[in-house]
C-alpha cells in the first residue's frame, strides 16, 4: 500500500493471481515483484483515486464469508453425550476417527452461543485439558478432559481455522464460521504455545454482538441527550473509550445506526468487522498485506465520506489521521483504551498528539463499563443471602436459568465529558495535563452507586470497577 502496490488474492491457499500499482510506483518495486513472483500480471500504473477503489473492492472481496464453507451447528447432541463419546474406549483406540472430536467441539460452540458466550478458552495443564467459556465478562469452567485429549481437539480448531497444523511453536490466527438457525456466527481463532501445550481461545463475533438502539443503553438522560446531538454534528472527534469487553464498539455501532437514515455516507475500518451494516462500506483491517487502521483511514477519506468509524486509535499515526480528518469536515467515531473518559486527552497526548490538535479537534468523550445483574428469577434470595454475609463472603443461592451463579445478563454505566470552550482552552494551554482542571468523583462510581441502592447490581461488582484502590476487595464465592 505506502509502495503504491498491492496483491489481489484468491482461494483458499491466499494465491496471488495479479499486482495493482499506483502511477507513483518506483520501477525498483515492480522489478522486485517480477523478480519474487515471476510472469505475473501487473496491472497499468493507476490514478490515486482508481488505485484506492480497486483495492478497497479487492479486501472487501477477500474478507467476506464464504457461504459454501460455513458450518452448521443444527445437528448437535448433548454436550456430556459428546464428551462420552469422545472418551469412549473405541474412540482412544481409533485415533484417526475425527468425528468425536468434531462433535463435541460442535457442541461446545452450540452452548456457547446458547449461553452468550463470548469467548471460548481451551487451555491445557499440566495434568488436564480445561475448556471455559466467557459468560458477562467472567470465566466459567465448562468441562476437564484428560490431557491427551487435548491433540485431538486442538487439531480440529486448526484444521476449521486454516492453521499450520504441524506449527506448535509460534502464535497463529485463524478464522471460520457457523450457522445457527438463520443466523451466521463468525468465530475468530487464536493459537499460544504455552509450556502445558498449545493454548485456543475463540472468540464468538455472534449473538452477544447483536445490533442495540441507542435508546436502549441505559444511557442517563442528560448523557444521551449530549451524545446523540453530539453524533448529528457535521464534523468533530467522539471517542468511546474503557477496557477490553466494556462494550465500546456496541456503542458505536448504536450510534451510527441511529444517523444511518440521514442520506449520509457511512464508512468503517475495523478489526474486524463484528455486525455487517446494508448500506454502510466497511472494511477490514488486514495488516498481512499493509491494510492498517491508518492506511484505511487515508483511503476512505478519497471516497467522499460523511462519517467515519475507525475500531480503534492504536498509534499515532491513526490518531494524527483521524484528528485531521475530524477538522475538514467529517465525523469521526472511534475508541480508545483508557479507564476514564478524561484519561482519553492524556492518551492522546502520550501519542505524540499536539494539545492544539486535540482542542480543535475533539467533540466528546464517553467512558463506560458493562457490570453483571442479578439474576431476575432468584433476585431477592441472591440479594437476602448476600447480605447475610461478611463483606468478603458471597453467598448466592442461584438457580438453572443462571446455571448457580446468581448473575444474569449485564447493564451498561457511562461517564461523559463534553470538550466545551472553558476545557478546549485548558487543553490547548496544556493546563489540563498540569493539573489545573480539578475533577471530582468519577460519574462511574456515582452510577454504579444508584445500580447498588436499586438492587440492580451486588456492592462487589461496583466496587470492582471502582477507580479507587482503597475499595478493592478479594470476593470469594461459595457456592452452597
Amino acid at each position: 500500500m505506502r509502495l503504491g502496490i498491492a496483491p489481489e488474492i484468491i482461494g483458499d491457499d491466499e494465491k496471488i493471481q495479479k499486482f495493482y500499482i499506483r502511477d507513483d510506483c518506483s520501477s525498483e518495486t515492480i522489478s522486485d515483484v517480477r523478480r519474487h513472483y515471476g510472469d505475473i500480471e501487473i496491472s497499468k500504473p493507476l490514478s490515486n483515486n482508481e488505485f484506492d477503489r480497486i483495492v478497497q473492492k479487492v479486501f472487501n472481496k477477500n474478507s467476506s464469508i464464504n457461504k459454501n464453507e460455513i458450518l452448521s451447528l443444527e445437528k448437535i447432541i448433548p454436550i456430556n453425550e459428546a464428551k462420552e463419546t469422545l472418551l469412549s474406549k473405541t474412540s482412544i483406540e481409533s485415533k484417526d476417527d475425527d468425528a468425536p472430536a468434531i462433535q463435541l467441539l460442535n457442541s461446545i460452540v452450540a452452548q456457547a452461543l446458547a449461553k452468550n458466550a463470548s469467548d471460548i478458552h481451551f487451555e491445557p495443564s499440566d495434568e488436564t485439558f480445561d475448556i471455559k467459556m466467557r459468560i458477562d465478562g467472567n470465566i466459567v469452567n465448562l468441562l476437564s478432559l484428560q490431557l491427551d485429549i487435548a491433540p485431538r481437539i486442538i487439531s480440529r480448531i486448526k484444521i476449521l481455522g486454516k492453521i499450520n497444523i504441524s506449527e506448535r511453536r509460534l502464535p497463529q490466527d485463524g478464522r471460520v464460521s457457523f450457522t445457527m438457525g438463520n443466523q451466521v456466527v463468525d468465530v475468530r481463532i487464536s493459537t499460544l504455545p504455552t509450556g502445558s501445550g498449545e493454548r485456543v481461545v475463540l472468540r464468538l463475533l455472534g449473538k452477544q454482538n447483536q445490533l442495540i438502539e441507542l435508546k436502549k443503553l441505559n444511557m442517563p438522560s442528560e448523557i444521551f441527550k449530549s451524545f446523540q446531538e453530539d453524533i448529528n454534528k457535521p464534523h468533530g472527534l467522539i471517542l468511546v473509550t474503557g477496557p477490553t469487553g466494556s462494550g465500546k464498539t456496541t456503542t458505536l455501532y448504536s450510534a451510527i445506526n441511529d444517523i444511518s437514515n440521514l442520506g449520509l455516507n457511512i464508512m468503517t475500518i475495523e478489526d474486524p468487522i463484528e455486525i455487517r451494516f446494508p448500506g454502510i462500506s466497511q472494511t477490514q483491517v488486514n495488516t498481512k498485506w499493509g491494510l492498517g487502521f491508518a492506511e484505511g483511514l487515508k483511503a476512505i477519506l478519497r471516497q467522499d465520506p460523511d462519517v467515519i468509524m475507525v475500531g480503534e486509535i492504536r498509534d499515532k499515526e491513526t490518531a494524527s489521521v483521524a484528528l485531521r480528518a475530524s477538522m475538514t469536515g467529517h465525523l469521526v467515531l472511534s475508541t480508545l483504551h483508557t479507564n476514564t473518559s478524561l484519561g482519553a486527552i492524556g492518551r492522546l497526548r502520550d501519542l505524540g498528539i499536539d494539545p492544539y490538535l486535540i482542542s480543535s479537534s475533539l467533540n466528546s468523550v464517553i467512558a463506560q463499563r458493562l457490570l453483571r445483574k442479578y439474576c431476575n428469577y432468584c433476585k431477592e434470595l441472591s440479594i437476602k443471602a448476600g447480605s447475610q454475609t461478611s463483606n468478603k463472603i458471597i453467598r448466592f443461592s442461584g438457580c438453572s436459568n443462571c446455571d448457580n451463579t446468581g448473575f444474569q445478563g449485564r447493564i451498561a454505566i457511562f461517564d461523559y465529558l463534553k470538550i466545551d470552550n472553558n476545557l478546549r482552552s485548558k487543553i490547548s494551554k496544556n493546563e489540563f495535563l498540569n493539573n489545573s482542571f480539578d475533577i471530582k468523583k468519577n460519574t462511574l462510581e456515582i452510577e454504579a452507586e444508584k445500580l447498588v441502592a436499586g438492587n440492580i447490581i451486588p456492592k462487589f461488582e461496583a466496587v470492582r470497577m471502582s477507580l479507587n484502590t482503597d475499595n478493592q476487595w478479594k470476593i470469594f464465592f461459595i457456592r452452597e
